[in-house]
């Protein structure tokens, strides 16, 4: 007997297929969208990790400014040369690229099992442009400075300052200014004498007051200003940054200037250079302050210029009191009438008052420079009754001295003096002061402010070991 069995529930579908083909093509397609999403992810975080590695870097590289020209002058400048003999950007684009190698190492996380899917290494850092310290006359070194001198004291000596400019204007006191001029303008040539004292005043061959070259310069501080004990440093100014071949930066620098910037940059070189009454301690040169004023390559003859110049003006100044003060005058006028009457030649008169108010004026002068350069002041143009030397002094040469409470000290003079010279030269110049002071100490033997950086722009290599590439180029400046 045969039996059939029947299944009645059971039916086969045609579409079975199609399912197990929609699953695999779905499979498919999701896993090529995950994978590129990782590729992606990893390409974009390659690219977010090279900038944040390429700032952290710049920030460790701003991060090493020469710590000694911040001490001692308060100036923030990175030292490309690292306190070595080496020129131009090489040793920070070294540093550049060893400070993002370290960060982009992730060995630490195989420690915990972790792996480094970026593997990153930045292959080269270079140089797009650069300003150096010293360019545009040291553009850099100014604002840094004004900048310092505007956080720390504002506008409180702008009050002070004003009353130096007042005194420049009034007397004509511009650099480079001729005896006749500086005379003229107190209105001494207009006296009835008539009197051209360029012959007896110290002066150059050119006749200039204000002239910067320096004849007799210890006699000028031992005999007249009775100076002993006198520095006799000596430089060489074709080592310095004002005088020899500097590196030159690409980066233009461009600083917002107003009429403040005047009074800041001055008063900053007077608050960080000695002189000669409060030197400065560690200083190469005894008489910085001095130097700024003349330039020259010895203490000696910085010092001697500046008592040059405070003596021309206490002449012009003391002409004036002598030629106001009619006791005095009169006397001058008896005196010199008895004795050319005496002599039979009364047309002499007037010559020999000029030749006895000219040598007062002297004897006078020359006490007022004892004075101030001990330490002492002297009112701006005296009074009848402050004037200090008797007819003693010009006729046996006795010494006088005063003592007065109130007046212009050799500091204010050397401010004076500072302020009447010129952007140029006083930035270059105090440059020079700079790197002499900096090379004084340990480590900074070869210090130059023109290896010295505070704006860069630079760009990275890097690549991964995934074969992608990337550059990044970043800029960065101290004062942001």
């Amino acid at each position: 007997m045969i039996f059939s069995t029947r299944y009645p529930n059971r039916q086969t579908k045609s579409s079975d297929g199609y399912v197990t083909v929609f699953f695999t093509a779905s499979i498919a397609i999701i896993m090529s969208l995950i994978f590129g999403l990782f590729v992606s992810i990893r390409e974009n975080a390659i690219r977010v990790k090279t900038v944040s590695a390429t700032d952290t870097a710049m920030t460790s590289i701003f991060s090493e400014y020469n710590k000694e020209l911040w001490k001692q002058y308060g100036l923030i400048f990175v030292d490309s040369s690292y306190m070595t003999q080496s020129y131009g950007m090489k040793l920070s684009e070294e540093h550049l690229k060893d400070c993002m190698n370290k960060n982009f190492d992730e060995c630490r996380l195989g420690l915990i099992g972790g792996t480094d899917l970026l593997k990153l290494e930045c292959s080269q850092a270079e140089t797009l442009a650069v300003c150096l310290s010293t360019d545009d006359q040291a553009a850099a070194i100014e604002h840094q400075a004004i900048n310092l001198m505007k956080y720390h004291y504002k506008v409180a000596y702008i009050d002070r300052v004003v009353e130096w400019i007042k005194i420049i204007e009034d007397y004509n006191l511009s650099e480079g200014v001729s005896y006749d001029e500086a005379f003229s303008s107190a209105g001494i040539l207009d006296s009835k004498y008539g009197l051209d004292y360029s012959g007896w005043l110290p002066s150059d061959s050119g006749g200039n007051s204000l002239s910067e070259d320096i004849v007799w310069p210890w006699n000028i501080l031992k005999r007249v200003a009775g100076i002993e004990n006198i520095s006799t440093i000596k430089i060489d100014t074709q080592a310095y940054a004002g005088k020899r071949e500097l590196n030159k930066g690409n980066l233009k620098c461009e600083y917002d200037k107003n009429a403040s910037n005047f009074f800041f940059l001055r008063e900053y070189a007077l608050l960080k250079c000695g002189n000669f009454i409060t030197p400065k301690e560690g200083s190469v040169l005894k008489y910085q302050s001095e130097y700024l004023v003349s330039g020259k390559d010895s203490d000696c003859d910085n010092l001697a210029s500046v008592a040059r110049r405070i003596m021309v003006i206490r002449e012009a100044a003391n002409m004036i009191t002598l030629l106001s003060d009619g006791d005095r005058m009169n006397k001058i006028s008896i005196f010199c009438t008895g004795i050319c009457a005496a002599l039979g030649i009364p047309e002499a008169t007037e010559l020999l008052e000029t030749i006895i108010i000219a040598y007062w004026v002297n004897c006078e002068s020359k006490t007022d420079l004892k004075i101030i350069m001990n330490g002492g002041k002297i009112p701006l143009i005296k009074d009848c009754s402050q004037w200090i030397t008797g007819i003693g002094s010009i006729l046996f040469g006795s010494d006088s001295s005063g003592n007065y409470t109130e007046g212009l000290s050799y500091e204010d003079y050397l401010r004076i003096f500072i302020y009447l010279t010129g952007e140029k030269k006083l930035v270059l110049r105090l440059s020079d002061i700079i790197e002499m002071d900096i090379r004084n100490t340990p480590g900074n033997e070869y210090f130059r402010l023109d290896n010295c950086f505070d704006m860069w722009e630079a760009q990275v290599y890097v690549k991964s070991d995934h074969g992608l590439h990337f550059t990044a180029v970043r800029k960065r400046q101290v004062l942001e």
